[in-house]
């Protein structure tokens, strides 16, 4: 057992990985896509109005890939865990810039620890990815149904549910 899943859930974590490798695969089809996308517990949604057939393929060879050993698929520098890691850091920097006894000192300390989590939240999101938010090994993973809904009258959700073997 990894310590992501005590955190997320191997399921969850798996998906994580599938999900990133997937929109790296679309952003990759049609250069300047936005898309934002969501892991559960069983599969992932992509919210963007796409083509299905385009997201079914794009998911068959991000699993491919992935249970070929592709592992640096499952890490995305979009994903929200950089966002949380660097709002994280910027907090804690300035929770202990409050500390400081002279207000100019706290102003400093706060500035400069907010540049630094600006600065570090990339790389060190990454590794919180690669411990913690994403599992690569798919190896008892396979896609079950992929679907679209719609949300406020327009389609715009693919969702993609996987099962295990």
């Amino acid at each position: 057992m990894e310590a992501g899943d005590f955190l997320l859930g191997r399921r969850v974590r798996q998906n994580h990985a599938l999900e990133h490798a997937t929109v790296t695969i679309l952003e990759r089809r049609a250069p300047g896509l936005i898309v934002s996308a969501r892991a559960n517990n069983h599969g992932f949604t992509i919210f963007a109005d796409l083509d299905l057939h385009l997201v079914e393929e794009a998911a068959q060879e991000a699993l491919a890939r992935l249970q070929q050993g592709e592992a640096e698929l499952a890490i995305h520098q979009n994903c929200g865990t950089n966002l949380a890691v660097g709002m994280s850091l910027a907090l804690l920097g300035s929770l202990f810039s409050l500390t400081a006894t002279r207000p100019r000192i706290r102003l400093f300390s706060a500035l400069a620890s907010g540049a630094a989590a600006i600065l570090m939240a990339r790389p060190l999101g990454c590794i919180a990815q690669r411990r913690l938010t994403t599992f690569p090994d798919l190896s008892n993973v396979r896609l079950s149904v992929i679907y679209t809904r719609s949300l406020f009258g327009r389609r715009v959700v693919e969702a993609v549910t996987t099962t295990q073997y």
